[in-house]
């Protein structure tokens, strides 16, 4: 891609300006702040010597305003740009803006064990996918891997995101569709709204056909979405879960957590989440680049925001997985067998 002259420079920044501006999800948003801290570095930042400076001095102003996997990226750099449902689903794919902390998963997104007698393990990585019809198949191998388990251990621990699926994992820890939380945007956010008045996502589809239907419903409106469990039925290992995590549980794994935690339909064990709940979208801003900024809240259903703040365990248990002895894989099974 060639670079930009100063005035094409100059109105990709005032784009992202007006899109950090009415996009940012909180309405409480330091407008004055940002645009100040913006004229400060625009001329710096038009003026840069490179294309690769002005690209990495408006990274990192988006990213000041926003969360770490805001950012500010040209569609060259990336493997694909989300678009129609995708972009609408996004739901906090991982660190699109920052990939150092993208967390690998060298065995799988999903793992399945046998740890003790009558105890079973799930571990998912993360959940690729924007709805994740295939993750949540995957899941449900899992799950069917583990008959005959009358108590489960959830491991949520390196979580990195992703897509709806974390739907299903939340809908095996009832039997009953009960209120997950819902995600708000600025645009919802501002004039009074219910919750209860929020379209509702409440399955995902077993065929990828489906997802016409969900075009349908959700194409044409504002993003703000309320989660509802599947009700997929009682489970031998219903009331004897426990939620397993740590540091760098994020987004999807948090919401899980959370949902078990103010449902009480699991104690989490571990430590806490890292508090990164809000999910980002990105926008056009023109010459092929892209804003990413946290444009959807996600709530509780009682209405707690965890942004920043994360998920503290009912029991919380120092250490990792890369020890000799995982100690909080032990001790969520000693809370397991204690149910």
């Amino acid at each position: 891609m060639s670079d930009l002259v100063r005035t094409e420079r100059d109105t990709i920044v005032s784009q992202v300006i007006e899109t950090v501006q009415t996009k940012h999800f909180d309405p409480q948003f330091d407008s004055g702040g940002w645009r100040s801290a913006v004229e400060q570095q625009r001329a710096c930042i038009v003026d840069a010597a490179t294309k690769s400076a002005f690209e990495t001095g408006l990274n990192d102003l988006v990213r000041s305003f926003g969360t770490p996997d805001s950012g500010f990226f040209h569609e060259s750099s990336r493997k694909k740009v989300p678009k129609g449902l995708a972009a609408r689903f996004q739901y906090c794919q991982p660190n699109e803006c920052a990939p150092a902390l993208t967390q690998p998963s060298e065995g799988g997104d999903v793992m399945v064990s046998k740890v003790a007698d009558g105890v079973g393990w799930l571990k998912v990585t993360k959940f690729p996918g924007t709805i994740g019809i295939d993750i949540a198949k995957e899941i449900d191998h899992g799950i069917e891997e583990l008959r005959g388990c009358e108590r489960l251990v959830v491991d949520l621990r390196g979580n990195a995101g992703g897509g709806l699926a974390f739907l299903r994992v939340m809908s095996y820890l009832t039997p009953e569709r009960l209120p997950v939380g819902y995600s708000v945007t600025r645009a919802r956010a501002e004039p009074n709204y219910s919750k209860e008045t929020l379209a509702i996502f409440d399955r995902i589809p077993s065929r990828k056909a489906a997802l016409i239907w969900l075009v349908l419903k959700f194409g044409f409106r504002d993003d703000s979405v309320s989660i509802i469990t599947e009700g997929l039925g009682s489970m031998p290992f219903h009331g004897r879960t426990a939620i397993l995590v740590d540091e760098s549980t994020t987004g999807a794994g948090e919401r899980i957590a959370a949902f078990a935690q103010e449902r009480k339909l699991a104690p989490v064990v571990g430590a806490r989440t890292a508090g990164r709940l809000i999910c980002c979208s990105i926008y056009k801003v023109g010459h092929g680049y892209y804003v990413r900024i946290p444009a959807r809240a996600w709530y509780t259903w009682s209405g707690e925001l965890l942004e920043a703040k994360g998920v503290v365990p009912d029991c919380a248990v120092a250490g990792g997985q890369g020890g000799e002895a995982d100690l909080q894989l032990e001790r969520a099974v000693d809370v397991v067998r204690s149910l």
